[in-house]
C-alpha cells in the first residue's frame, strides 16, 4: 500500500496521522525506506514493507461509520474465558487497528461494565477503544470530538437497553424465576414471571387448603355429634321403660302380700 505526502491515515497506535513523507534509515545492516507519520507532536516511523502488517489504512468512509454505529447498537453476550489470554486477544484487537474488531470489543467492554463484570486492565482497553473510534468518527463526519463521544455513548445505551429487553423477553419465555435485579432491573418495577409460582403464591395455597379442610372437618364433627344425640334419646326412652317395669313388680308384690 502507498501513501502520499500530506495525505492523512490512520496508524493504530497514534490514531489519525498524516504522512510527513519517506525517509532512508539504515535498519539491522541494511538500508530501508521508511514511512514518516506525524500526529500533534508525536512522530512514528514504519518500514514501508510493514505498512499493511501494521494495520496503517485510510480513515473510514461515512458508510462505514454508519455500520459501525449500526454494530454498536447490536445487543451481544460477551463470553468469559482466561482473564489474562482475553486481555492479550484485546490488545491484539487494539494493535490491528481494524474498526470493526475495535466496535466488537468496545460494545461488549461496555456490556461487562454495566454488569460491574469489568475485570483488571479491561477499563483501560474499553477507553482505548472508545477513543480510538471518536477520533475517526469526529474526523470522518466532520463533527468535534465531543458531538462524536455522545453519539457513540447514545448507541451503546440504546444496545443495552436493547439487550435487557431481549434477557427479559428470553427469561419469560423459558419459565424461569430470574431475579430483575441479574437483568438490570429493580426488584419493584414488575412482578414475578409467568408461569412461576412465588413464596407468596404457595403459601397462600396452603393456607386455603388448610382453611377448606378445616370446614370440611367441622361439618363432620357436628354430623357426628348429631348421631351421637340420637342414641341418647333413645336411651332416654329405654330409661322410661324400666321405670315402668319397676312400678309393674311394685304393684305385683302388693298384691302377694293381699293373698297372704
Amino acid at each position: 500500500m502507498k501513501f502520499q505526502r500530506g495525505e492523512t491515515v490512520v496508524e493504530p497506535s497514534i490514531g489519525i496521522c498524516q504522512v510527513g513523507g519517506l525517509t532512508m534509515k539504515h535498519v539491522d545492516g541494511k538500508d530501508r525506506v521508511l514511512y514518516i507519520f506525524n500526529t500533534g507532536n508525536a512522530q512514528i516511523l514504519v518500514p514501508e514493507d510493514q505498512v499493511e502488517k501494521r494495520g496503517i489504512r485510510p480513515p473510514m468512509s461515512r458508510d462505514d461509520v454508519k455500520r459501525v454505529l449500526a454494530a454498536l447498537k447490536q445487543p451481544a453476550s460477551p463470553n468469559r474465558s482466561d482473564a489474562r489470554l482475553q486481555y492479550i486477544n484485546y490488545r491484539e484487537i487494539m494493535k490491528s487497528g481494524d474498526p470493526g474488531k475495535i466496535t466488537r470489543l468496545l460494545r461488549d467492554l461496555y456490556i461487562l461494565d454495566q454488569s460491574d463484570d469489568l475485570k483488571g486492565k479491561e477499563k483501560e482497553i474499553m477507553e482505548q477503544a472508545k477513543k480510538f473510534l471518536i477520533e475517526e468518527i469526529s474526523y470522518v463526519r466532520e463533527i468535534s470530538k465531543g458531538n462524536a463521544q455522545e453519539t457513540i455513548i447514545e448507541a451503546l445505551k440504546q444496545m443495552y437497553k436493547k439487550k435487557q429487553a431481549k434477557d427479559k423477553e428470553k427469561a419469560k419465555k423459558s419459565g424461569a424465576n430470574v431475579p430483575m435485579s441479574i437483568l438490570g432491573y429493580d426488584e419493584d418495577e414488575e412482578g414475578p414471571l409467568e408461569g412461576a409460582d412465588t413464596a407468596s403464591d404457595t403459601q397462600e395455597s396452603k393456607e386455603k387448603s388448610k382453611a377448606s379442610a378445616s370446614e370440611y372437618d367441622e361439618d363432620e364433627f357436628e354430623e357426628d355429634e348429631d348421631e351421637e344425640e340420637k342414641p341418647k334419646a333413645k336411651s332416654d326412652d329405654d330409661d322410661g321403660d324400666d321405670d315402668d317395669d319397676s312400678e309393674e313388680a311394685e304393684v305385683f308384690d302388693e298384691d302377694e302380700d293381699d293373698e297372704e
